[in-house]
């Protein structure tokens, strides 16, 4: 089985709110703070984002083997000083996302 593992980092953002997890734009999950959520994908390529509210991490793509798992690290850029730009201007940054390697 190929699955997506989604790991969320510990912030005080966002503390009590979930993210969406969209796999090749479609709701598969949510994941709240400090959490993990594996998630089952068929093989080959899929484009990963999360979101909360009207704010978004980029889209990411993610390839992934027969039987293996991906691993994508999410949590939130907006630090207390720059909160009113990560909800507007940057609003599509809000979110980081990143793969990380299973070796790690």
């Amino acid at each position: 089985m190929s699955q997506i593992q989604f790991k969320r980092d510990k912030a005080w953002q966002d503390k009590m709110r979930d993210y969406r997890i969209l796999i090749d734009d479609k709701q598969a999950a949510s994941i709240g703070e400090q959490a993990e959520v594996n998630i089952p994908v068929s093989p080959g390529k899929h484009i990963v984002q999360l979101t909360v509210d009207w704010c978004t991490s980029q889209k990411l793509e993610v390839d992934v083997e027969q039987g293996k798992t991906q691993i994508i690290a999410c949590g939130p850029n907006s630090s207390p000083l720059l909160a009113l730009l990560f909800i507007t201007l940057w609003r599509k940054k809000y979110i980081w996302i990143k793969h990380v390697p299973v070796n790690a």
